[in-house]
């Protein structure tokens, strides 16, 4: 078989299909491609179903005709219709998708509807769409099929449903729960004569038989309702893919041939001669014709613009790169005025045993507690050691040094990104498109010109340390944030602190390095730093070992505070009304049946307010007092993410057990997705939680977290590189224990994360084998940001999860509860946490005499959550995390 270029020289055709995903917004779609592409060996493009190139436009300066859809379909060989939320009775809900149903003759192609876009098929001829009484979100059933069209040689199918809404064909199945002999499960109805049935879900007795797939029998349309890409579908979802590739082609040469036929008999008729080079003419243009539509011209999105456009495009792009730039040569060559940069050209570093110092404890040896500060702490058993393998293995102390360290902060509301100096002060500010363009723009210059020598295994050298709100996550998927409150206090959507003193924590192996990317001065204050923790190690090893006279304790980390005593005592907690909240519950169950979201993660902000006094004051404005509370809350709540930070006008204490996402320095990531929560409370054992956690409600919620960071992960590396290495595990913390699921990325043509030196020793090929492209290494950073704001605490689909929650939760900004906290590297890694179970306070001008701490907690509601239930669950969070706050 033979294809023909554009200009008619015969070639090859292509071993690689193409093929065109329609994507309703859905928080899976990238799953399903990267099954596509690896099942069937696929090209796959994706195309909104919203796209505005093919409606009318109505700007008198760009009236330019919209693309037709038919014409721009003829470069590929097949469609998918993906899933999304909403009806397919809504034009809103499915856009492009009604399109395909109404191809007729020479314009069709096969077409594989999922989940919506099954349903938008089943409505096109015919059928309607109904509320469920249970809707099925995260819930794996058996489904019943007698193996025929895409069903063939498929054994038992275990196959992952998120709907709420489903297909009716008036099927006696569905009106009458019977049928007269078996046979008649699989015909077509009166109501649908041209839609086949090919498979049925009888799993739940109140929604009784649920129409599971089809055929149109007349056009190449196939539809399946479940989802063949969940992680937990098994291993016949991609062998029905395969089957649907293998009925598409086989439909696609029918056709080529029947063209052929058509294109040689109207010649032979007129009575020209039949010759080899005629065939062979005939052949190149049938194929063309048949399978790839005749002159390609919509070969690519860009092939529509014009010139002037493209050009536009290339100055745009240069205009966002210019103010990152500008803000990234201050901070390494200075402003000439009161700013004076360092270049991070060379990495100073030492090392020493921790023995049993403690972070808390190296930080106040370094008077961390009086001024700002950042400090990223992993819990600890009694032994030092990390609570859980592969998480909590570092701890990372960022030095602010008073008077100079600069910061990065941006506003959602009026898109500025600021560069402060060290006394808080604006050096340089402008509005941005993208602040995540511009912050990935400065931290690539940024990087060291030369890899550091020495111990370097240190996953931190320096860089931007801060938090982004969930507010900043927001934009990343087109949705607004709600606006502030006009007696709200100012607090900056995004704010990191370039960090160029750190120390950090090996718990694993007791190790600490004590590092500076300040330029070729710094080595004296490094063995200066490592000289004073060398000693504090002996004296707490003098302190700790038993003795008949033993010595006082320097390191007591929480003596008793008279101060801190009356301030807690002043404390009254205000929580979040039930019956306010049970209510929101309810509405958002009731989004949830209309099918417009699988599981919504709503939330809310409680309080813990204390009475301000003099006495109070400097004990306060010094941070002591934040310090203090942060000892307690990471002693009574051992968590793997903790952190303390204290910059401009926001203290955060956090004890998050939930890791955002961490990558390393060639770009291989990893995040650890948490849903399903139980408290640990008097009678309820180990075995009660993990019978709790086995439920089909906690393992739904978690389930599908893990589709939709597998989603999100997909989209940045690509199919083959995303990998579950842990599904829905029980870890146990300090209050509580909680689902755990494990998802990790590797850039392709890079063997797997960096070596993790077990010993003292650091090997010499710790990072990878291979080392990473520039477009690799930015592949962890590309994968942090397209995933935000964090799929455990918004649900899925998540665009249309945000905008719910945002009306449900009475437009109140989240801020930085809900948002991620951690650090970018300038070696090119990072690491992230979510920042939950975590309390801020927000200094402001007003002369209220209390001091207010915002605690905010929630959970995932799905169709199985009971209103109380969601509440005692969200009040159990806000205990675990308000229980330091209290005496």
């Amino acid at each position: 078989m033979m294809a023909i270029k554009d200009e008619g020289t015969p070639v090859a055709p292509s071993t690689r299909p193409k093929i065109l995903y329609l994507d309703a917004y859905d928080s899976f779609s990238n799953n399903i491609i990267a099954q596509v592409e690896q099942s069937i060996g696929a090209d796959v493009s994706k195309l909104f179903i919203d796209d505005s190139r093919f409606r009318a436009n109505s700007e008198p300066d760009r009236a330019e005709e919209p693309l037709s859809l038919t014409e721009y379909l003829k470069d590929f060989d097949a469609v998918i219709a993906g899933p999304g939320p909403g009806w397919a009775t809504d034009e809103k809900d499915v856009g492009l998708m009604q399109d395909l149903w109404k191809l007729e003759r020479d314009d069709l192609l096969p077409v594989l509807g999922i989940c919506l876009g099954f349903q938008s098929m089943a409505v096109a001829f015919g059928a309607e769409t109904t509320t469920m009484i249970e809707p099925r979100h995260g819930v794996v059933s058996d489904i019943l099929h007698k193996g025929h069209s895409i069903f063939s040689n498929v054994d038992q199918l275990l196959a992952t449903q998120y709907h709420s809404l489903q297909v009716s064909i008036g099927h006696a199945i569905q009106t009458k729960r019977a049928v007269r002999y078996p046979g008649e499960l699989w015909e077509a109805t009166e109501l649908c004569p041209l839609l086949e049935p090919l498979a049925w879900d009888f799993d739940n007795k109140k929604n009784g038989a649920v129409l599971m797939a089809l055929r149109h029998t007349e056009k190449p349309f196939w539809g399946v309702q479940f989802h063949p890409e969940s992680i937990c579908t098994n291993k016949e979802g991609a062998n029905i893919i395969q089957n649907w590739w293998e009925s598409a082609m086989t439909w696609n040469t029918k056709r080529a041939l029947s063209q052929t036929v058509e294109l040689v008999v109207e010649p032979l008729a007129a009575g020209a001669p039949l010759t080899m080079d005629r065939l062979r003419d005939v052949w190149g243009l049938s194929y063309r014709d048949a399978v790839h539509g005749k002159k390609r011209k919509l070969n690519a999105i860009s092939s529509n613009k014009s010139f002037d456009e493209a050009v536009r495009e290339v100055v745009e792009f240069e205009k966002q790169r210019e103010a990152p730039r500008k803000i990234a040569n201050i901070i390494l060559y200075g402003d000439d005025k009161t700013v004076k940069g360092y270049e991070p050209e060379m990495l100073h570093c030492a090392t020493t045993g921790s023995g049993r110092l403690t972070v808390s404890n190296v930080c106040e040896i370094f008077e961390v507690q009086r001024s700002e500060a950042i400090v990223l702490e992993s819990g600890l058993q009694s032994d030092l050691l990390p609570l859980k393998v592969g998480t909590g293995r570092y701890s990372i102390i960022g030095l602010i040094i008073p008077g100079e360290t600069l910061r990065l902060h941006y506003y959602s509301d009026t898109k500025t990104i600021q560069l402060r100096g060290g006394e808080d002060e604006v050096v340089f500010e402008t509005v941005v498109q993208d602040v995540w363009f511009a912050i990935k723009t400065i931290m690539q210059r940024l990087k060291p010109r030369h890899t550091p020598s020495g111990p370097t295994f240190a996953p931190f050298w320096g860089g931007l340390v801060g938090f982004a709100s969930y507010e900043a996550g927001l934009e990343t998927i087109n949705v607004v944030p709600s606006e502030r409150l006009k007696d709200e206090p100012i607090v900056p959507d995004i704010c990191f602190a370039y960090v160029t003193r750190s120390i950090v924590f090996d718990h694993q192996v007791k190790k600490i390095y004590v590092q500076s990317i300040r330029g070729a001065d710094d080595r004296a204050w490094v063995m200066d730093a490592i000289d004073r923790i060398y000693d504090a190690v002996g004296q707490k090893s003098v302190v700790t070992t038993p003795s008949s006279s033993p010595a006082s304790n320097p390191f007591d980390s929480i003596p008793q505070n008279p101060i801190l005593d009356a301030y807690l005592r002043s404390g009254k907690a205000v929580l979040a009304d039930s019956f306010d909240y049970e209510s929101r519950v309810r509405e958002c169950q009731h989004f949830i049946s209309e099918g417009h979201s699988y599981e919504l993660c709503f939330t809310t902000q409680n309080r813990v307010e204390y009475r301000k006094m003099d006495a109070f004051d400097e004990d306060i404005m010094s941070g002591e007092l934040s310090w203090k509370l942060y000892n307690r809350l990471t002693k009574q709540n051992t968590a793997p993410f903790s952190a303390y930070m204290r910059l401009h006008n926001m203290h955060i204490l956090s004890s998050s057990p939930e890791r955002y996402i961490s990558w390393d320095r060639n770009g291989s990531a990893q995040c650890r997705p948490i849903k399903g929560t139980v408290q640990k409370r008097p009678g309820v054992t180990a075995v009660d939680a993990l019978a709790i956690l086995s439920s089909p409600k906690e393992r739904a919620e978690n389930l599908m977290i893990v589709d939709l960071v597998r989603h999100q992960l997909h989209g940045v590396y690509g199919a083959g590189n995303v990998h579950v290495s842990q599904l829905m595990e029980v870890e146990e913390y300090e209050t509580l224990w909680q689902l755990v699921s494990v998802i990790d990325a590797v850039p392709h043509g890079v063997r797997g994360k960096a070596r993790t030196p077990e010993e003292w020793e650091e090997p010499a090929d710790y990072i990878s084998g291979k080392k990473a492209s520039l477009n690799a290494s930015n592949q962890g950073y590309e994968a942090f940001v397209n995933s935000l704001p964090p799929g455990s605490m918004t649900g899925a689909p998540k665009k249309r999860s945000c905008e719910i929650l945002k009306e449900l939760e009475g437009n109140k900004r989240r801020g930085i509860y809900s948002g991620v906290l951690g650090y970018l590297d300038v070696g090119g890694g990072g690491d992230f946490s979510v920042v939950i179970r975590t309390a801020v306070k927000i200094e402001s001008d007003n002369d209220s005499d209390k001091d207010v701490w915002t605690i905010g907690a929630g959970g995932a509601v799905t169709a199985q959550s009971t209103p109380q239930g969601e509440y005692e669950e969200m009040v159990g969070k806000f205990n675990s995390t308000s229980r330091p706050f209290k005496l």
